[in-house]
């Protein structure tokens, strides 16, 4: 079994590779594929998804949206991103 620590270095690395340039830079394309990733996860939205129609916790959606946050906050985690460096910004 390959050590844990080696394995995430790995993913980090290769999470850089394809964001950033070799100046460590994000690529221009980076903005764009993270401010979309940002918008889609609901990073900006509350937690909790209320259903239009019953007006109540809508449980499987708001599990939805939790699943697509933790995705986008992976995605920065590995790129050692803050947040801020795509926060606000749309191309909508």
């Amino acid at each position: 079994m390959k050590n844990l620590a080696a394995i995430l270095h790995r993913k980090q690395l290769a999470y850089k590779q394809t964001f950033f340039n070799g100046n460590g830079d994000l690529h221009n394309n980076a903005h764009i594929v993270l401010k979309d990733l940002r918008r889609v996860s609901g990073i900006d939205k509350g937690g909790i998804v209320i259903s239009p129609v019953t007006r109540t916790v809508d449980p499987l959606a708001t599990s939805y949206r939790a699943g697509q946050r933790d995705l986008y906050l992976r995605i920065v985690k590995y790129l050692g991103l803050d947040g801020s460096a795509i926060e606000g910004e749309s191309d909508e």
